[in-house]
């Protein structure tokens, strides 16, 4: 049999659990599959106890014989591990695997992540059940890919992760000296005289939440550690699987993935995948997730590992609702965007357990549910377009948005205000405004390679590494364009105060010294940020002025009577080839966008498109780099327009269109350049 693995095709299937059903039910289900054009499937992820179900005898030839199943039906199989649900012989004789909540409680049999990632015990389990199945089922021609666990993520409290991390301080720091030190300790006489005095304090990082009243350095460290935890427990499974193995590894990042480094993460594995559930009207946020999925390994596709098919149901925050064209416009624009995979979760209803009334293909009687239209429509253009796409990626993007976990941890451990939520924020004031515009984009990390981009923007970064600042600096001065700014370089990489310089020696970088910090709460009424070109913005939360040194003041605070009144709120900094303008305060998004414009104008780099914000469109590379398409999805449940620069023909129907062009309600265009 012939593997089923090329690259030569967009994926399209569902998660299907076939440990649930009697074998009878096996056949009609991947035959019903296989009338949609679905052409892979996600199994096992979940089915531990049926692959080993007394500790070390092990049960893979049913597995095997589902895989036999699709292969006969020309079905690619993505490969689960199971370790998000260990089963209960496990779990009973091994009590300490058991992750421990903030509350002290340990987690419990019945529920799914309830063991701890940094469990050495639970580990080793992981890599021999890992492992027995790499061995068994790594050379299936159905085998496609692989999946690590299931949408990670939390912590642990246990006694273990407590000895973990005063081990970790230890190596990082040396002594308890050097960490008093390193963190001001003897405020509100924190010191400590040995690391098992230090606690693991209960906050948690990447949200709104305001945390409990500790150490700031503290909470930061706890974040790090427990962000370096998963990557090891990743790296562990992968490490595992590469034995046996030579097809790729993915895992299913979820929600804002900001509770953790979700880009060092993906550093050990061979693909960026994502579950992706939202609202119709909530399309537009999800666009930052996709880029960010582009950013994070840029020389090759993501995958869509999770999205309803027609509604979900996992509790009432997830309550959500696809109509058809809701359905195909959520996976174009994942499409579009760099996937070339996308599944649905999940085929077959439960018919016992948690989320039954999840959206599903078919339900637990096996009869078609709504959207069937859509699945078979979607199955015919990946036949027909998939090869197209993929040998068309989307063009690479010019300008760079920086996204850092990091950061979102700062701005939850000292938010500055209640509406300091990071993701919320670099989403609707920052990441939105260049969606609305039609400006090409990608999200960027603090270790992605800077020459890629000829513009960069730097909002909210409290942390900027002194590596970073050298790179930034060496970028610039090659022609780099970079915004800096606002809240962003303030904090030591200990998460403390500068004692030397404001910013640590981003002054350098700015060509200005910090003149003056101030808080603008309860005062932005009062306070405006007026422009040398006109431009006038209110502020909010927390402002800077500036002192320029060697840069030029092109932004005032106005406010008689107030804080920082006629001090530099904005300066442009020319270093070598390039220029930075850095921001000392919050500003409403249009005039922010008006800066981007400028440094784009500047770089050569023009809007794709102009008209409806709520369209997105995506230009796809030919062989030689230059523009051969677009990808446009409308967004709304209403019509909408653009115009873009040139014609083409919509190669879903024919149709010749542009420059002017009517989209309907959440429609999807394949539009491809005339020679």
């Amino acid at each position: 049999m012939s593997r089923l693995t090329t690259d030569s095709r967009l994926l399209l299937g569902a998660s299907w659990y076939p440990e649930m059903w009697p074998r009878a039910a096996w056949t009609d289900d991947v035959a019903k599959m296989a009338e949609l054009g679905f052409n892979i499937v996600r199994l096992f992820e979940f089915a531990w106890h049926r692959l080993e179900p007394e500790e070390g005898k092990y049960d893979l030839e049913w597995a095997r014989q589902v895989m036999d199943l699709c292969h006969r039906h020309g079905i690619a199989v993505m490969v689960g591990t199971p370790s998000a649900a260990p089963p209960a012989w496990l779990t009973s004789r091994y009590p300490d695997v058991l992750r421990v909540n903030a509350d002290g409680r340990p987690a419990g049999h019945g529920q799914r992540k309830h063991a701890s990632h940094l469990s050495p015990r639970y580990r080793e389990l992981c890599r021999s059940i890992v492992t027995e199945m790499a061995r068994a089922l790594s050379g299936h021609p159905a085998l496609h890919s692989w999946q690590i666990d299931n949408e990670m993520g939390g912590r642990d409290f246990s006694d273990e992760a407590r000895r973990q991390f005063h081990a970790w301080l230890q190596r990082r720091y040396g002594g308890i000296d050097q960490l008093n030190r390193a963190w001001g300790l003897e405020f509100w006489s924190q010191a400590y005289g040995d690391f098992a005095q230090v606690p693991m304090p209960t906050a948690s990082v990447g949200s709104i939440e305001i945390p409990e009243r500790h150490h700031p350095s503290l909470i930061f460290a706890v974040a790090r550690f427990n962000s370096e935890g998963w990557t090891d427990y990743i790296a562990s499974q992968c490490e595992a699987i590469r034995k046996y193995s030579d097809r790729p590894i993915t895992t299913n990042m979820a929600g804002n993935a900001l509770g953790s480094d979700w880009f060092e993460h993906n550093r050990v594995l061979d693909r960026v995948g994502f579950s992706l559930y939202a609202d119709v009207d909530h399309y537009p946020w999800q666009l930052m997730k996709l880029e960010r999925m582009r950013g994070e390994k840029p020389d090759r596709p993501f995958w869509l590992l999770e999205t309803a098919p027609n509604w979900s149901g996992g509790g009432k925050q997830w309550n959500i609702h696809h109509n058809a064209a809701g359905v195909q416009a959520m996976v174009w624009k994942c499409l579009f965007s760099g996937a070339s995979m996308a599944l649905f979760w999940q085929w077959r209803s439960h018919w016992a357990g948690q989320e039954m009334q999840h959206g599903t293909c078919v339900d637990a009687t096996g009869r078609w549910r709504p959207n069937k239209e859509a699945w078979t429509l979607l199955g015919r253009r990946f036949a027909e377009h998939g090869q197209w796409l993929l040998e068309h990626p989307p063009m690479p993007p010019r300008v760079g948005l920086m996204l850092d976990p990091e950061a979102a941890w700062a701005l939850s451990i000292d938010p500055i205000d209640e509406q300091m939520d990071y993701n919320t924020r670099l989403r609707d004031d920052y990441h939105l405004p260049l969606v609305r515009h039609h400006i090409w984009r990608d999200l960027v990390n603090r270790q992605s390679d800077l020459s890629r981009y000829r513009v960069l923007l730097m909002p909210m970064m409290p942390i900027v590494p002194a590596d970073l600042r050298t790179r930034l600096a060496d970028w610039v001065r090659c022609g780099g364009r970079l915004l800096l700014g606002p809240l962003t370089g303030y904090r030591s990489e200990q998460f403390t105060a500068f004692t030397d310089r404001t910013f640590g020696g981003l002054e350098d970088l700015i060509g200005a010294e910090s003149d003056l910090g101030f808080s603008a709460h309860w005062r932005s009424e009062h306070v405006r940020v007026k422009f040398s070109d006109g431009a006038v913005s209110r502020t909010r939360a927390w402002c800077e002025a500036y002192a320029p040194v060697t840069a030029q003041a092109i932004a005032h605070y106005d406010g008689p009577g107030e804080y920082g009144h006629g001090r530099a709120a904005a300066v442009r900094h020319r270093l070598g080839q390039g220029t930075v303008i850095a921001l000392g305060c919050m500003i409403e998004p249009d005039v922010y966008i008006g800066l981007v414009r400028t440094l784009m104008s500047e770089a050569g780099i023009e809007p794709l498109a102009t008209g409806s914000g709520d369209v997105l469109v995506v230009p796809r590379a030919g062989p030689d780099g230059t523009l051969a398409g677009h990808g446009i999805v409308n967004l709304a449940e209403a019509p909408r327009a653009i115009t873009l620069p040139w014609e083409g023909t919509d190669a879903f129907t024919g149709r010749r269109l542009g420059p002017a062009i009517e989209l309907a309600p959440l429609e999807a265009i394949l539009l491809k350049r005339q020679n």
